[in-house]
């Protein structure tokens, strides 16, 4: 259906423009300026990603750029010629991508002297020099910032361009010191599990973990030996767990688990046996055994919850894990009142 509204839409939009054509008035009298509405319709269109295929796209653009030209729209001529360098960037085609963005920045630059020339005639000699000074190095830098790319581009290999994508995006959702989720990522993860929860009817739970007092291994061994206990720590939890559960550090000494398809009994068994693993392993750093403890509060998913009531929930248990004595595992229960 979204494929026969866009051809019919587009038919539209010719039959529109061939009408115009043929009531024989004086072209110096026409205006060919397209309405807002239309404009945005039209580039809404060649947005579609999920039922145009990128052929189709590229042609819808040709299409859309013939008639900004026969209508000198160069306001819509720099939009098309946008998405088209994002198509081309998606598709991964270099050449033709500097192609488009080296005629983009062409028009770009026909516009401002345009505009330059306008202007120049409008406004005193003292702000006509400052505004060409301006516009002149604005467009020296695209310009050179489009050589640079372009070689950069043409001179690097596809495949080491890819690994350096993909380490980039691990980097932004790992934590630099322990290698797990970081917060961004796990909301992200959480997301997706409310989500195939409500599709599929699954359930799913949170455990929220903290080091009990662990502002006194800092204070008493350095912020060096903290960290290294908050890396074995994180070994400890990712290797204790299955390999469909989610381990990410939530913050400081915090640790969010998330379980997919357990239900509450079934991630406090999991807690538990988190818990009597650390509870019982020595952390030796210079020559010193330190040993740590957990407390743990679990919530259970529950349908038309949000990603922010679940976190809660999992927070409040812990919050009273922490005043009931630590090194213990509490259940969120529909009683408790939410802290935060």
């Amino acid at each position: 259906m979204k494929k026969i509204y866009a051809v019919l839409l587009l038919t539209f939009f010719l039959i529109s423009l061939l009408a115009e054509q043929q009531k024989g008035v004086d072209n110096s009298s026409i205006n060919f300026s397209i309405t807002l509405q239309e404009n945005s319709e039209l580039l809404r269109l060649i947005q579609v990603k999920d039922s145009l295929t990128t052929g189709e796209r590229l042609d819808l653009c040709k299409q859309a750029k013939r008639m900004a030209v026969s209508q000198n729209n160069n306001d819509l001529i720099l939009k098309i010629l946008l998405l088209q360098a994002e198509i081309y960037k998606e598709t991964q085609d270099v050449e033709k991508y500097t192609d488009v963005i080296h005629e983009y920045l062409q028009l770009y630059t026909l516009k401002n002297e345009l505009e330059i020339e306008k202007t120049r005639k409008q406004i005193s000699k003292q702000i006509f020099i400052r505004n060409s000074f301006m516009i002149g190095f604005l467009i020296i830098l695209n310009l050179a910032f489009v050589f640079f790319v372009r070689y950069k581009l043409r001179s690097a290999d596809q495949n080491k361009l890819k690994k350096a994508n993909e380490k980039l995006k691990e980097l932004s959702s790992k934590d630099p010191l322990t290698g797990l989720s970081n917060r961004r990522d796990c909301l992200e993860k959480i997301n997706y599990e409310i989500v195939r929860s409500n599709r599929n009817n699954r359930i799913f739970s949170i455990i929220m973990s903290d080091i009990d007092h662990f502002k006194s291994v800092n204070d008493n061994y350095g912020h060096n030996c903290g960290d290294y206990i908050l890396q074995e720590l994180a070994k400890i939890l990712t290797k204790t767990l299955r390999k469909q559960d989610i381990v990410s550090r939530w913050g400081g000494e915090e640790f969010l688990l998330l379980l997919p398809e357990t239900n509450l009994e079934g991630a406090k068994f999991a807690a538990e046996k988190i818990r009597t693993t650390i509870e019982k392993n020595k952390f030796f750093y210079d020559k010193k055994a330190i040993s740590i403890t957990l407390t743990f509060g679990i919530s259970e998913f529950a349908k038309d919850k949000t990603v922010d009531t679940c976190v809660r929930e999992a927070d409040t248990a812990l919050y009273k894990g922490k005043h009931r004595g630590r090194n213990r595992i509490e259940l969120f229960k529909d009683s408790d009142i939410l802290i935060g």
